[in-house]
């Protein structure tokens, strides 16, 4: 009976001080991958590809109450003496001033020009601006404005930015 007693001692004491429901188990070690595998971790999208960015296109430039529209010389292009700026005109008697000048504000080129109609129709004009080339690149404006009548200011403008060639 004591043998019996020790037992079933050693059965409650053993059964009593562990939790079965705590499982303990050793790691084992990873192994080292000698060669890439793709991974098996799904991201939640793929990155997409950056879309290039397409390079603007210089468009003909209109006057912000739409009576001038200079189609030539587009925005940004090279030119050299003598220029031809074309558009088309809704304005009062036809009438357009216009100059080249560069950045620091001197005309290198001006006049009046009519347009084929007046307002309220819509005419066509075209100017051939001649002037000294400059030295070196630089930039320049082709402006085609009206005047007010009643005061004389600029009523209307469309100015161009342009690159002014070097004389070569």
């Amino acid at each position: 009976m004591r043998t019996a007693a020790l037992v079933f001692a050693a059965v409650l004491l053993s059964t009593s001080c562990v939790d079965n429901r705590i499982v303990v188990t050793t790691p084992t070690p990873t192994p080292v991958r000698t060669t890439a595998t793709p991974s098996t971790t799904a991201s939640a999208s793929p990155t997409p590809s950056p879309t290039p960015t397409p390079t603007p296109v210089p468009t003909p430039l209109l006057s912000a109450r739409g009576g001038i529209l200079v189609k030539e010389p587009l925005a940004y292009t090279k030119v050299r003496s003598p220029l031809t700026i074309s558009g088309d005109a809704s304005v009062f008697e036809a009438a357009l001033v216009w100059q080249v000048t560069d950045t620091a504000g001197r005309v290198l080129a001006s006049g009046i020009v009519t347009a084929s109609a007046g307002a309220p129709g819509k005419g066509t004009f075209t100017i051939t601006a001649t002037y000294q080339d400059p030295p070196s690149d630089v930039i320049g404006f082709a402006e085609v404005y009206t005047r007010s009548p009643q005061n004389g200011e600029i009523d209307e403008i469309v100015r161009v930015p342009l690159i002014l060639a070097a004389v070569r």
